[in-house]
């Protein structure tokens, strides 16, 4: 056989044409992955190919066939190579997974490979799929299971390669863990740091991460288990005792104190670990009553409310009274990928319960979604109801498996479910439902946000509900008493005396409250006075605009407009300001009082509206600020408010009388000073537009003002 050759231009098509999506996973089990996202396993040298070239980069042919194949002839050597590479290129269909020629080997520019993406992700952001496979603890090595004891070189070079690869794994996790828990994302971070423990017991780093994660997930007991565990080890493999500051975090834990653990990489000033996790659930008493009575029932629980109304806090303290819980989530991605939210569920419980055998015809059909389960061969496809009826069966009987052990089983973020996930985990349930009487199942609860269930699954819910298998428990925002009540058993000094304005800012949502308060001590603002304006904190903004962004056009510009109004806001004036008939005025009104945005014609409270008006961009507000100052005027509203929006859509001529009519009405009144300010920023509009007699009149009055108010007279240019 001749040797590969080919041109560029050949070598571009066959690339273009069909490498998109391939990709090689050799961290862990070595398999290779279509753009279909089947797996099919690597023989050891194929894998062994890969990896030399990922991590070595272009290599001498020669030299790599040397080193797979070092006892044999090199006519055997070179046509041991050949069938290699014609192997690979079968598996994909005829794509080059390898370039070469008779001299030279390289990985094709279109094959992604997770450990040249784990090297390149060291000091950046981890990518999410190699983030997953560092979060599954074992296995995470350079070609893990494979040995090459017949090729004493090769196996010299893998133990390096593997060393180099684990300090990458190290110092990847490492940051990744940081990272997460920098943005709270603190069930991300845990996966991570359990899996380095794993890896790594005697890291006294990871150890501390699992710690305080576990802490601050609300497991204290946990948190002093991963103690006692890193102390042993500590004792029995180095002979050495845990840092001072693994023991003041720990000494946290155990007095509750209001001192934050030492931040390995500390980002932002320091928050005591009760603002972190409230240590008190306040105003939820209602809500876990009927948690308990659903649960005695043998019900499915629903939990509902808006972002950041305590929905995972909730039912996580539920659940830990129960016995063993489990919690899983879905992500907004999810939603465009079928099956998506059922795979991820699967593999979550197959990672807590690995010692559960499934029957060989479900772990079959189960390995349509998850492919590390089954064999090389690809699984015939799906082509009638026996067979969707058999797919259906095995989910429900791995599901009821590996729920044996659970009390509590809690799925979040239910409104981002796919729906083929949905459908299938119906079916499961349906059947878990229907089973032996008094057989034991565990207590499933879901949690979503009010008003952003797919239609598919407002569907199961209300079926479930109207067969009385199922409650919905509605979890509403916190009353200025449970707001101070929320505070005071913080312990935070002065934490208490913002308590009203915390629950008239935030509207009395949880998270609201506790971002709120976080910025507030960050920017050691806690001991002064509430701030006169204030930005949404924290994950506050976004939560806020995701709610935003499922309005329709119409609705979303009328909260515009009465964020830009502000306090002077009235419904009509939107028909004219946003040329709008009544009829759309009163929909667009309906759909933000059913978003919770506004409540008649004021905001819900003051964070939405501030999150509102930071929507708005610049040459958006100056047209708003011009409408409004076009129907203000009409309206003969205050002449300081039509000048404010006259100013403000950046038509200082317009605002002018408006603005000195303004300030010879506060002349008449007392104090003085309102109509000060009014002359002065009048002769500065004056100065600017070349008027300088009137300019000068206007500082006259100005000094008129200031005389009679008892303050001294502004200097004057002499002009």
């Amino acid at each position: 056989m001749a040797a590969i050759r080919y041109t560029r231009a050949s070598r571009d098509a066959v690339q273009q044409a069909d490498m998109t999506g391939w990709s090689a996973q050799l961290l862990g089990y070595a398999r290779l992955r279509g753009p279909d996202g089947q797996g099919v396993k690597l023989e050891r040298r194929a894998a062994a190919l890969l990896a030399y070239l990922g991590v070595e980069g272009p290599a001498d042919k020669g030299a790599v066939a040397g080193l797979l194949w070092p006892d044999s002839p090199p006519a055997t050597v070179r046509n041991n190579m050949r069938q290699l590479l014609r192997r690979l290129r079968l598996l994909c269909g005829g794509a080059e997974l390898v370039e070469g020629d008779h001299q030279q080997l390289a990985l094709s520019p279109g094959l992604t490979l997770d450990v040249v993406r784990l090297r390149r992700a060291v000091g950046g952001a981890v990518p999410p799929d190699v983030l997953a496979s560092l979060s599954q603890g074992a296995g995470t090595g350079l070609l893990s299971g494979l040995s090459f004891d017949d090729c004493d070189e090769l196996a010299r070079w893998l133990d390096g390669a593997r060393t180099a690869v684990d300090g990458w794994v190290r110092k990847a996790r490492e940051e990744e863990v940081q990272r997460r828990m920098d943005t709270q994302d603190w069930r991300a971070a845990l996966a991570l740091a359990e899996a380095w423990a794993q890896q790594e017991p005697e890291s006294e780093q990871a150890g501390r991460h699992l710690i305080q994660l576990h802490y601050l997930l609300g497991d204290r007991g946990a948190a002093l288990a991963a103690f006692e565990r890193l102390r042993a080890t500590l004792s029995h493999d180095l002979g050495v005792t845990p840092m001072p500051e693994t023991l003041t975090l720990v000494r946290s834990i155990e007095r509750s104190a209001q001192r934050a653990p030492p931040a390995l990489r500390p980002t932002r000033r320091a928050l005591p670990l009760s603002v972190l996790r409230p240590p008190v659930l306040v105003g939820r008493e209602e809500a876990l009553r009927q948690l308990q009575e659903g649960a005695a029932a043998g019900q499915l629980l629903f939990v509902t409310g808006e972002a950041g109304s305590g929905k995972t806090r909730l039912t996580e303290e539920f659940a830990a009274s129960m016995g063993n819980w489990v919690r899983m989530e879905a992500r907004p991605s999810d939603q465009d990928v079928p099956y998506a939210s059922q795979t991820r569920a699967l593999r979550v419980h197959l990672a807590r319960s690995p010692d559960v055998q499934l029957p060989e015809w479900v772990r079959v059909e189960v390995s349509r979604l998850l492919p590390e389960l089954g064999g090389s061969s690809p699984l015939p496809p799906i082509v009638s109801e026996a067979d969707e009826l058999r797919f259906y069966d095995a989910h429900a009987e791995a599901i009821a498996l590996l729920h044996r052990d659970s009390d509590v089983v809690i799925v979040d973020d239910v409104q981002f479910w796919d729906q083929a996930s949905a459908k299938v985990f119906m079916y499961a349930l349906t059947r878990l439902l229907e089973g032996k009487q008094g057989a034991r199942r565990p207590v499933f609860i879901d949690c979503y946000r009010r008003g952003e269930l797919p239609h598919y699954s407002e569907a199961n819910v209300r079926k479930l509900v109207d067969a009385g298998v199922a409650r919905v428990i509605e979890l509403g925002t916190l009353s200025a008493g449970e707001v101070r009540e929320l505070l005071a058993g913080l312990e935070l000094p002065d934490a208490e005396h913002h308590a009203d304005a915390l629950a008239r800012y935030t509207g009395g949502n949880p998270l609201y409250v506790m971002e709120t308060l976080k910025h507030l001590i960050e920017t050691e603002a806690l001991h002064k006075e509430w701030p006169p304006r204030l930005p949404p904190p924290g994950r506050v903004g976004p939560l806020i605009q995701r709610r935003m962004e499922r309005l329709s056009p119409r609705a979303r510009l009328t909260a515009q407009l009465a964020a830009m109004a502000d306090v002077h806001f009235r419904a009509t004036l939107a028909p004219e300001a946003l040329q709008l008939s009544v009829e759309h005025l009163h929909a667009a009104l309906a759909e933000l009082e059913s978003a919770q945005i506004l409540v008649g014609e004021r905001f819900t409270h003051d964070l939405v509206m501030e999150a509102v008006r930071a929507s708005v961009s610049a040459s958006a507000a100056r047209f708003l600020h011009e409408r409004l100052a076009r129907a203000f005027e009409q309206d003969a509203a205050p002449a300081i408010v039509v000048a404010h929006h006259w100013m403000e859509a950046g038509q200082d001529e317009r605002a002018l009388p408006f603005l000195l009519t303004a300030a010879q009405v506060d002349e008449r009144l007392l104090p003085k000073g309102q109509a000060a300010g009014h002359y002065a920023r009048a002769a500065m509009l004056l100065e600017a537009a070349g008027r300088h007699e009137e300019a000068v009149n206007a500082r006259a009055a100005e000094a008129r003002c200031r005389r009679a108010e008892g303050a001294p007279a502004p200097e004057t240019s002499g002009a």
